[in-house]
């Protein structure tokens, strides 16, 4: 089960980086890593007020990146080259150029968007201290660069999709670092029935006779 809980939270969290939403990201928390503070068994005033409390780290979040995510030079290079790129695969499969030229052009778009995201990277590394994205992220393009159309189509939005995850990640670590770690009505029921005589009686571990 905790495996498929880890899976059902890898796929939301990347299916929301591959927005650029406000509500996308909303939904996403509340679903997955902040769920158990927004469940049913939460009265509703004060699921109102963790949600008032999200939203305003949320955009604290998203103002702190704001130009990793919107850098407009860096974002004209990356979509005009992985545009050409798309473009580039899908004339190598209706001429008759050759296979050399059409990957030498490939591996010119992925360096010359590589090389213009590079200062961003930095700026980015070194603000939120994910290194190990960072070099995932680089590490990850020569595998890109290999799938013909869908390699340069994923690699055009790829750094804002490890922003925008990181952003996600810092927001929940927020939360729960300001409201603590939220526990389930039963386990509080549990916990607070444990302490009492008739409680501690029931819970108490039962000694193992010889």
């Amino acid at each position: 089960m905790a495996l498929e809980d880890y899976l059902h939270n890898a796929v939301g969290r990347l299916r929301a980086s591959f927005s650029s939403s406000r509500s996308g990201f909303i939904n996403y928390l509340t679903k997955y890593d902040l769920k158990d503070y927004f469940s049913p068994d939460v009265p509703e005033a004060q699921r109102a007020q963790f949600r008032n409390s999200l939203e305003k780290k949320l955009d604290e979040h998203l103002a702190r990146y704001d130009k990793e995510l919107n850098g407009l030079g860096r974002k004209i290079v990356s979509k005009g080259t992985m545009g050409l790129a798309v473009a580039n695969d899908l004339y190598a499969y209706v001429s008759n150029v050759p296979i050399a030229n059409v990957t030498g052009l490939g591996y010119a778009l992925f360096a010359i968007k590589t090389l213009a995201e590079i200062p961003a990277l930095y700026q980015y590394a070194k603000k939120s201290g994910d290194w190990y994205g960072a070099i995932t992220h680089l590490l990850l393009k020569p595998v890109r660069y290999l799938i013909p159309v869908i390699g340069p189509a994923l690699e055009s939005g790829a750094f804002e999709r490890m922003v925008r995850k990181r952003v996600m990640k810092e927001v929940a670590l927020d939360f729960i670092r300001e409201h603590g770690e939220y526990q389930p009505l039963k386990d509080r029921v549990q916990k607070h029935l444990a302490s009492t005589p008739v409680g501690d009686a029931i819970y108490r571990p039962r000694l193992q006779t010889a």
